[in-house]
């Protein structure tokens, strides 16, 4: 939420600087003043709205004849997933860093489905880590530590400064609910050591672009404003009629359901992002482009005043979720309601980025979650049928 308020801000700066020009049209400086009165209403209204207790007191873990607890078998199944998705990744779209060619976007032009399964199960090895170390306070094993090396290897390469901003954003999200209900004590992050996290993304542009030290700085200072792109190159009449998509309901809901439609032999189109026809009026390239934004999709899907509603809607979304954040009690729940909560709240924010981003992102993870949750399950069962063993009975019993 740190990043999105930057990116609010830049945005807000971004259309402001429209109208010092004169080269904001009336309308569109409405729209964008209105559905952001409109979040601001939706998010602190959410955070009034009582919020339903999350599970009960949570049972100790079954471990069975072995001492192999389900969550040890949901962890090495999310981790074996992810080396193989892994695999899968470097043999055929390569180190992304290294691509000179390409960015970590328009390096999986045609590979959108490895790339959903990537980013999917490097969120759930997180998750799973922190969880285990955070909040079961347990040791990692020889596969795990293994399984972080590979991890960082691969945070390391992707060229996504927003990939490297996940690791961290993750363990505070991990850890948030934990502080708000006295099982840790509240960190204190040093001077040093918050220069050396914020110097890691400016070392990953010194490497893909070769920028100096000073370049590197402003590029990254650049893309934290990035969200203000929208505005300054799409609030044109010109612009809004080269926008290819017209459907909400397909922008909106298009993400994981109807990736399996099409591949189940449905004939359906994919829409791409917004942004990638903004940038494409300028550039006539197709390889990437600024995020949507909830107040630019507003208006192109619904107008002016039916982009307020949106607006709220989204406000009430992202603010309910947070105060249900704030309720998560990881002593009353498993690690399923856990895992899930922490996920779907570090999706949250892209609702404000833009709703297709959200769906691809939250879709494939959580189902991807509920996927390993539920083979840890069966193959928990199976293994305490196999050996756990039965109890005597006697022949008076029988």
């Amino acid at each position: 939420m740190f990043l999105t308020t930057l990116n609010l801000a830049a945005s807000a700066f971004c259309v402001y600087f429209l109208y010092a020009d004169d080269k904001l049209k009336p309308v569109y400086g409405m729209s964008f003043v209105g559905t952001e009165i409109s979040l601001f209403v939706g998010l602190l209204t959410g955070s009034f709205i009582p919020a339903f207790r999350i599970g009960k007191q949570r049972n100790n873990l079954l471990k069975n004849g072995k001492g192999i607890t389900e969550f040890d078998l949901f962890v090495f199944i999310v981790c074996v997933a992810y080396v193989i998705v892994e695999a899968i990744n470097l043999k055929t779209v390569g180190i992304v860093l290294l691509d000179t060619e390409n960015n970590h976007v328009s390096a999986y032009g045609g590979h959108g489905i490895i790339r959903a399964f990537l980013v999917s199960f490097r969120t759930l090895v997180i998750l799973t880590i922190y969880y285990k170390t955070l909040v079961l306070k347990q040791r990692l094993n020889a596969l795990e530590i293994i399984i972080c090396l590979v991890l960082l290897f691969d945070l390391a390469t992707t060229g996504s400064k927003s990939g490297i901003f996940t690791f961290f954003a993750l363990y505070f999200l991990t850890i948030y609910p934990l502080m708000l209900h006295g099982q840790i004590k509240k960190i204190n992050i040093p001077w040093p050591l918050l220069l050396v996290l914020a110097a890691f993304p400016i070392g990953v542009v010194m490497v893909s672009v070769g920028a100096n030290a000073s370049s590197a700085l402003q590029q990254v200072g650049l893309r934290l404003m990035a969200s203000g792109d929208i505005f300054l190159l799409g609030y044109y009449d010109d612009v809004f009629a080269s926008i290819q998509e017209s459907s909400f309901f397909k922008y909106a809901f298009y993400p994981g359901w109807g990736t399996i439609l099409k591949n189940l032999g449905f004939e359906i189109v994919p829409p791409e992002p917004v942004g990638v026809d903004v940038f494409a009026f300028y550039s006539g390239s197709r390889t990437s482009g600024a995020n949507g934004r909830y107040n630019y999709l507003a208006y192109h899907f619904f107008g002016l005043w039916g982009g307020f509603v949106y607006a709220l809607i989204i406000g009430l979304l992202v603010g309910y979720l947070r105060h249900l954040y704030t309720k998560l009690d990881a002593s009353k729940v498993g690690y399923f309601g856990f895992l899930f909560m922490v996920t779907l709240i570090s999706c949250s924010s892209r609702l404000i980025d833009d709703i297709l981003l959200f769906g691809n992102t939250s879709f494939w993870a959580i189902f991807f979650l509920i996927f390993c949750t539920i083979v840890a399950k069966i193959l928990n069962l199976v293994l305490r049928a196999l050996l756990i063993e039965p109890p005597i009975i006697s022949q008076q019993q029988s």
